[in-house]
């Protein structure tokens, strides 16, 4: 199947550079102005797809309508008229269009198991949608001991996440809100109201973070199963993530292998900072900072650097403040965006046709071996009664060419045996020809064949 479809089905759901203002590249080249210069080539597929776009379906977008999931507080007049949740604009819709149908036209071609991951993105896409659009929910991750407690606190300005000697500290995650509505979002996320919380008095009109839903994780590298699986499930839901290392552990094989090399086209939601700097005596912590780079550039992560769009590296000390008005500062212009979402799920497509391609494109060169095309061929002639009509003119040949080529008396012997012989003149052939429906069954067996190979 991989080469009877061409490279243009998956390119439809990868990113392009260059696409939108903050350097995040959220669609494809297939857009609705040059999709009839590249559309799908997989037959059904193509038809399909055609027909689609034809009756106007780019118009639609993904998912229900968007409605209000959270505690039923009222949005600002002003923001009556707009749904809670925003609805996904653009490329963005027109990628998410092309993996839908994808999925659709490939339930009964692909097992399940494959098509899973596109599922579930194409879930967490419509359900992320009828959620608040106002708030950007970003997880603080990292290892034991690395101090994401501690950071916790000191964005948010007051104790909420228990610090301490004692491993591992934090069991469960716990949220901090800057503003109202996103309790359907930490529902989603499975937060119990006990472990969600408020900054400071007075948060709400801190402008510079309002609308942020921040999350305290446990341990990615606890002992305690329970922490890690609670990690994962998160980090599958949020929408950007904070990883704190420190500078004993920010070469942790565990970290990298584990979650920064596997999400490193999700480098534009991604925040990594080496924390206890003030652990480093003199230059050892721009020492350590540049190994991190290294590492991180070694495991594919695009760098933020020089205005280019990737992840953002910064050396902060959450004990003594130090760095963390800076990643305040950042923060808090990333989630005024109100783009992260979208980010995050644009990232999500990447990987999801990132493991579809390897099904639907063949790798080096396409088509056919020799041997291929010889038993299709075969197939072909056997379904339309060639190779039957072939063998009799053979043997009619050989008849044609012993009577032309014997001998007198051998001819003599022939006539004189046929003359005895009551109906010995010779019949002709009979042709045996499959009826249309077997001939129809072996033609589509011998399409099949080859199409799998």
């Amino acid at each position: 199947m991989a080469d009877a479809t061409d490279a243009t089905d998956v390119t439809t759901l990868t990113d392009e550079p260059g696409e939108t203002g903050a350097g995040r590249s959220t669609g494809v080249a297939d857009t609705d102005a040059d999709a009839a210069g590249r559309r799908w080539d997989d037959g059904l597929i193509a038809r399909h797809a055609a027909g689609r776009k034809g009756a106007g379906a780019p118009g639609v977008t993904v998912g229900v309508a968007a409605i209000d999931g959270d505690d039923g507080t009222a949005s600002a007049p002003a923001d009556a008229h707009q749904p809670i949740g925003g609805a996904y604009e653009g490329p963005l819709r027109v990628r998410l269009d092309a993996l839908r149908e994808l999925v659709g036209l490939s339930r009964t071609r692909i097992d399940g198991t494959t098509l899973a991951e596109a599922g579930r993105v194409l879930d967490e896409a419509s359900t992320r949608q009828r959620l608040s659009s106002r708030h950007t929910v970003v997880a603080i991750a990292g290892a034991t001991g690395s101090g994401k407690s501690t950071l916790f606190n000191a964005l948010a300005e007051v104790p909420i996440s228990e610090t301490g000697l004692r491993r591992p500290t934090t069991s469960a995650p716990i949220a901090c809100v800057w503003s109202e509505g996103a309790a359907g979002l930490l529902d989603r996320l499975a937060i119990p109201g006990r472990l969600r919380r408020r900054p400071l008095a007075g948060g709400d009109g801190d402008e510079e973070l309002k609308g942020l839903v921040l999350i305290d994780l446990p341990d990615h590298d606890s002992a305690v199963v329970a922490h890690r699986d609670q990690v994962d499930r998160v980090l599958a839901l949020v929408d950007a993530v904070i990883w704190v290392v420190d500078p004993e552990k920010y070469a942790d094989a565990a970290l990298h292998e584990r979650y920064l090399r596997p999400l490193a086209g999700h480098a534009e939601i991604t925040f990594v900072v080496l924390n206890q700097i003030d652990r480093l005596p003199g230059e050892a912590a721009d020492q350590v900072l540049d190994d991190l780079r290294r590492l991180l550039d070694e495991d594919g992560m695009a760098l933020g650097e020089h205005g280019e769009p990737g992840a953002t590296v910064l050396p902060i000390s959450a004990l003594t403040g130090q760095g963390v008005g800076e990643l305040r500062e950042l923060v808090g212009r990333f989630v005024q965006e109100r783009d992260a979402a979208a980010r995050r799920l644009s990232a999500d497509v990447d990987a999801a046709a990132r493991r579809l391609r390897s099904v639907y494109v063949a790798d080096g060169r396409t088509g056919l071996g020799e041997r291929s095309r010889e038993e299709f061929a075969e197939r072909l002639a056997w379904a339309v009664g060639a190779v039957a009509t072939g063998e009799a003119a053979e043997r009619e040949w050989r008849r044609n060419a012993g009577r032309a080529c014997g001998t007198p008396w051998l001819r003599l012997w022939r006539w004189y045996e046929r003359t005895r012989t009551p109906g010995g003149a010779p019949q002709p052939a009979e042709v045996i020809v499959e009826d249309e429906l077997t001939a129809r069954q072996r033609v589509e067996q011998a399409v099949r064949t080859v199409a799998e190979e």
